[in-house]
């Protein structure tokens, strides 16, 4: 929570002391307002359970929640972290769950890499993953996306049978509640999203568009103005996962209502050493204190891209080649940690002269704290994350609407030197400028990396190797984006609000002179300063056994091991386009019904 107030500085007593109130009284209120959804959560598990769900992040809710539906079946949920603080469900506030501060971030760090980051520490990148109840769900951007339907047929053509969007469909319909991105309505390249009166309070997932601001009605505006054919450019206002000011996750909508059942329970703060094998057959869990666990019918790991791995090839399921040089006895010789991909994010900072985005000052104004805490209304029930453009097939923009920035927290979080951060925000000393961010994206990298267990601390991190911009595709598409961004940035739209493009100056491409049409220098920038865009997946390969890139097959199985399935976004085989969490959920809504209906 400190973090929190660090992010208000120099601001007079007055202030400070109302906002210690009323973040006294709001963790009272979430408190009790979730206070009588905590039955469920346990001390000390039974000895056995039909169903094991290890991790209780986007896909393990969706999953605790549909398992204990049949009233027959027993199901204990474990996670290593604990209850989610106030602070996650304020919106605005991401940012500050994140890093090795936060206990509700693993907070986990790359190799130096080769190919990119060279902007960062070390050429380190930080990665941040979500722990406690909602996982990454409960410390990310909130962003709804069902990725793009060409997402789904490619993981079909390439074995994954059965997750094409045919099969797909009508999960994602259910989750969103309104038309899928294929039959939204198109008029000028803008995807026009659900209305009003299309909402429901009964889907398990509440999505709410950002408010009508200026800024993304520019974004709009200038998308028009491009005037390309159509089908090659799409632009859309972004949806939230936010309920009446709160973040709404799988927690949210699928966990907390399931709470209280008799036949579910929840085991916090503890973590799964490795999953029990008995010939070939999984029979349980154990824990890090050596307590083990039965599962009577199947044990579904639902840890992360990251821990999900780690879980296996401490149980003998992974690489023969590496279990061998740890002393493993294997069970499973599969990749298990291959395939890892993840998007990268370049950010390009615009100056306006127009008051429409978020700044240091607005935030700390009285007037936004009250609407807030007393209304659920402003900037702090927002996430400044407003609209996207996707140039067919792989070139992506997010509109972020963020004028000025606190350099302490977003240095930190990305792990940038303070001379990159500097370099890309030179505007950052004023705390009352005006603005915006374009991250610019490959939707569709091709480059691969892999984990790991670190032979010296099987217990500890496992070694992250994403190999960012290796491959030679993953340079020229996300050159393509920030064409796309400067592009934009010329129009009469956002030349009206006194848009300026600040093309980085970075010490490490001093020998290059900042400019668009310099392919030279547009590869620096990239290699220097892009980032995460918190995807990672991959690990866990789905598709045909007769694929030996695979981990698990099409019911979601680990090859070679009766007993025990994957759901989480390790088991995407290519990344999904756009923000994978709620294509998750809907992804573990379909999972649930074929285990349950497994014999």
């Amino acid at each position: 929570m400190m973090q929190y107030f660090k992010t208000i500085l120099n601001m007079n007593l007055t202030l400070t002391v109302l906002i210690l109130i009323v973040s006294t009284l709001c963790s009272l209120a979430f408190y009790s307002k979730w206070m009588n959804k905590w039955e469920g959560i346990i001390q000390n598990p039974k000895s056995e359970y039909d169903y094991i769900i290890v991790g209780a992040g986007t896909a393990g809710c969706v999953l605790a929640s549909r398992l204990s539906s049949e009233s027959h079946a027993s199901v204990l949920l474990i996670e290593a972290g604990g209850v989610p603080n106030w602070l996650s469900s304020v919106p605005l506030a991401a940012p500050l769950l994140q890093g090795s501060q936060s206990e509700s971030d693993w907070a986990y760090r790359t190799l130096p890499q080769k190919h990119s980051s060279w902007g960062l520490k070390d050429q380190v990148s930080a990665w941040p993953r979500g722990r406690g109840l909602g996982g990454s769900g409960q410390i990310n951007y909130m962003v709804h996306s069902l990725g793009h339907p060409n997402d789904f047929k490619h993981w079909e053509e390439n074995g994954a049978k059965g997750w094409g969007l045919s099969s797909m469909q009508a999960y994602l319909e259910k989750l969103e509640g309104s038309c899928m991105p294929t039959t939204c309505g198109i008029k000028n390249g803008i995807c026009h999203k659900k209305t009003e009166k299309m909402q429901s309070q009964t889907i398990p997932l509440n999505t709410v568009d950002p408010e009508e601001m200026k800024l993304a009605d520019a974004f709009l505006n200038a998308g028009k103005e491009l005037e390309l054919p159509s089908g090659e450019i799409n632009f859309n206002l972004i949806q939230s996962t936010i309920h009446k000011g709160e973040r709404w996750s799988s927690l949210h909508g699928y966990l907390l209502p399931a709470l209280g059942q008799t036949n579910l329970e929840v085991l916090l703060n503890t973590a799964v050493s490795k999953v029990t094998v008995t010939r070939e057959a999984v029979t349980g869990v154990e824990l890090d204190s050596g307590v083990r666990i039965t599962a009577r019918q199947e044990v579904v790991l639902s840890a992360g891209s990251i821990n999900t791995p780690q879980i296996l090839l401490r149980s003998g399921i992974g690489p023969r080649q590496h279990l061998d040089s740890l002393g493993i006895p294997v069970v499973s010789d599969l990749p298990v940690g291959m395939n890892l991909h993840d998007h990268m994010n370049m950010p390009l900072y615009v100056s306006i002269d127009a008051p429409y985005s978020v700044t240091i000052d607005k935030i700390k104004s009285v007037q936004q704290i009250w609407d807030y805490f007393f209304h659920g209304k402003g900037l702090f029930a927002t996430t400044a994350v407003l609209a996207s453009a996707t140039l067919v097939p792989d070139a992506g923009l997010i509109l972020f609407g963020l004028g000025s920035a606190d350099e302490k927290i977003l240095k930190d979080i990305a792990n940038y030197k303070s001379d990159t951060f500097q370099g890309l925000f030179p505007l950052s000393h004023n705390s009352s400028q005006e603005g915006f961010v374009l991250l610019a994206t490959c939707l569709t990298p091709q480059s691969r990396g892999r984990l790991w267990l670190n032979a010296s601390h099987l217990e500890g991190p496992p070694i992250i190797e994403p190999n960012y911009l290796s491959h030679s595709h993953d340079i020229p598409c996300m050159i393509k984006a920030i064409n796309l961004a400067e592009k934009l940035v010329r129009t009469k739209a956002f030349q009206k609000l006194g848009a300026q493009l600040h093309l980085p100056v970075l010490s490490e491409c001093s020998n290059l002179i900042p400019d668009v049409r310099d392919l030279l220098y547009l590869e620096c920038i990239i290699r220097t300063a892009a980032v995460t865009a918190y995807h990672p997946g991959g690990t866990c390969k789905m598709g045909s056994l007769q694929d030996n890139s695979t981990v698990v097959d099409n019911l979601l199985r680990v090859h070679g091991v009766q007993g025990l399935r994957v759901m989480d976004a390790s088991i995407l085989p290519t990344p999904v386009s756009g923000h994978p969490n709620s294509v998750l959920i809907a992804m573990a809504d379909r999972a649930s019904s074929f285990i349950l209906n497994t014999p």
